[in-house]
């Protein structure tokens, strides 16, 4: 029991320890400050040392009450150097005191003047009763660009990356073709930072400037918000500076990260907070390419935060971006993608493959299964896992790499209960010959005299449904129920046998209506249905999910599933007489 009370006592310490900010330099409230009164902020022009910009004060400009920023200081550069992305976190001194740091600026100006937010509002970084209201907009936040080295920044999925974050991307430059180190070293007032999202052989991050420090190993940074997410774990890393860039917009430190040297733990209205010398969790990621039509190969390695909500959005644009790169047109292709999922929760890991064409855009059309199952299963509510990592494996061609489904015959068109028939499938490619295969399936034991229809279609084509979990009868109950319904869910690439049995005379209008309105049946006329039990009402599809109907269907002999090299399209259907 003592024991107990100890380390709660120990963790409320610890606790309380983390919200309160002491900066190890001494400080000069806003009440004391005065227009005209001069001094300096200290920022990283290039290389890595600070350098030391003369500025003086301007106004202060009071906020309303219930705001995290409770003032806001206007200085003004008084030197030949000017205000630039990157400055943001910048610490403002004035008779050696610090008073803040860098906040924002307006655009299209002569960035002369910028905004000061004051050390005590950025002291209460670290408060868990923080709010996170949104101040009136500020004139022009110092990192709406984030920068990105190893991909062009006007690449359409970095573009719509930064849409869904709010953020435009620029050119940055990687500093050396090695992976980011991890490195002790202890952050000091002035020092470039950047905040990651990305990292390794793709690099997307932040760049600000760190303002203050206290004993305790922790940092304040950037004078606002990086993505104003909360409690957060973005890799904190040394940054160099390689220039200053002019631009008529809004000059810009054109920057590569350096070493990985702690780690933002909190993204607030009033600034980012984090701590030196530790490590953040992240999740591993790796994209291949290869171009069947030139043979040319590409291979990408790099990292994103550990973020359930917004790892996914990296995940998805990064890959995207890397085969709209690596692919280099626009247009009509045929695209094998294979994703491959590690982790703790799946030791044997977890796959699937499958096959995309489209006459217009292949890459709007490829990764949008992919996008779906991250999503899913990085926001699934089972399991507090995260993966270890993802690998996309993408083949492509501009070729039509399509079978279609040109005609279908039948061993006999008359069977009896049981018996099995002979299917013969011709499938035509592109501006190839014909090719056949041939199937066994089995009439139903228990069918009626009349008909059965044989359904053949491709994957994409009236694709089979979860139909006691869209009913509502049944739910996804579980990571590895997710992970095996996706698994057997159709696929683009195979081609699909199904043989609807007749038990009641009217299979044919009523298999027609199912194939036109998905999720609408008849429970008289399922395929080789067996009569509910008495205490259900339901039919056997209503209590499965999709993968164990389909394993029944296999078993039974009344469906086939055949998995090809081509993006499987059409559909043709055929009767068969059922004698007794």
């Amino acid at each position: 029991m003592c024991r107990r009370i100890l380390l709660f006592v120990l963790m409320l310490w610890c606790v309380r320890a983390e919200a309160g900010f002491v900066p190890e330099q001494p400080i000069m409230p806003v009440r004391d400050l005065r227009p005209n009164m001069t001094g300096y902020i200290l920022t990283v022009l290039k290389g890595t040392e600070p350098e030391r910009l003369p500025i003086k004060i301007v106004s202060i400009a009071p906020q309303k009450p219930g705001r995290e920023l409770s003032d806001e200081i206007i200085i003004r550069f008084t030197g030949r150097h000017k205000l630039a992305q990157g400055m943001s976190g910048s610490p403002v001194y004035v008779q050696g005191k610090l008073i803040g740091a860098v906040r924002s600026g307006w655009d299209m100006s002569d960035q002369t003047l910028a905004c000061v937010a004051p050390i005590e509002s950025m002291c209460r970084v670290f408060d868990e009763e923080a709010s996170q209201k949104s101040l009136t907009p500020t004139p022009y936040s110092l990192t709406s660009n984030l920068y990105i080295s190893g991909l062009n920044p006007s690449n359409s999925s970095l573009l719509a990356l930064g849409r869904t974050l709010g953020l435009t991307f620029t050119q940055g430059v990687s500093l050396s073709a090695q992976d980011l180190t991890v490195s002790p070293y202890r952050f000091r007032p002035g020092d470039a930072v950047s905040a990651m999202f990305v990292w390794g052989d793709i690099e997307a991050g932040a760049v600000g400037t760190i303002t203050a420090t206290s004993k305790d190993g922790r940092f304040l940074a950037f004078g606002h918000p990086v993505n104003k997410a909360g409690k957060v774990s973005y890799p904190a890393a040394k940054t160099y500076i390689h220039e200053v860039v002019n631009s008529l917009q809004f000059p810009f430190k054109l920057a590569s990260p350096a070493s990985i040297n702690g780690v933002f733990t909190h993204d607030r209205e009033a600034g980012a907070g984090g701590r030196s010398g530790l490590y953040p969790p992240s999740i591993g990621a790796e994209f291949r390419f290869k171009n069947l039509d030139t043979g040319a190969q590409s291979s990408y390695r790099f990292r994103v935060i550990a973020d359930e909500f917004m790892s996914r959005e990296l995940l998805v644009k990064v890959f995207t971006a890397l085969a709209e790169e690596a692919w280099g047109s626009k247009g009509q292709g045929t695209m094998m993608v294979n994703l491959h999922i590690d982790g703790k929760a799946i030791p044997d890991g977890w796959s699937r493959r499958d096959i995309f064409y489209s006459d217009e855009d292949i890459l709007e059309k490829a990764f949008e299964q992919a996008e779906h199952i991250i999503d899913a299963y990085l926001t699934q509510p089972f399991e507090e896992t995260m993966p270890s990592g993802f690998v996309m494996t993408v083949e492509a061609t501009q070729k039509p790499r399509v079978l279609l489904i040109e005609d279908v015959k039948l061993s006999k068109e008359t069977a009896k209960p049981g018996e099995s028939i002979t299917v013969t499938v011709k499938l035509r490619g592109w501006r190839t010959a014909p090719i056949e295969r041939k199937f066994t399936m089995k009439i139903p034991a228990d069918a009626n005299d009349g008909v059965c229809m044989l359904v053949v279609r491709g994957g994409s084509v009236e694709s089979s449904e979860q139909i006691s979990v869209d009913e509502g009868w049944k739910s996804i109950d579980s990571l590895g129920r997710m992970l095996t319904e996706f698994k057997a869910a159709d696929a683009n690439n195979e081609l699909i046998l199904e043989l609807y049995a007749d038990r009641t005379g009217e299979i044919i209008n009523a298999v027609l209506d199912q194939l036109a309105e998905k999720g609408k049946k008849d429970k008289k006329t399922k395929k080789d249905e067996k009569p509910a039990e008495p205490d259900s009402g339901l039919l056997p599809e209503e209590e499965e999910y999709l993968s164990e109907t389909k394993a029944r269907y296999i078993e039974e002999g009344t469906m086939r599933v055949f998995s090809s090299e081509y993006f499987i399209d059409g559909m043709m259907k055929r009767l068969i007489h059922v004698e007794k």
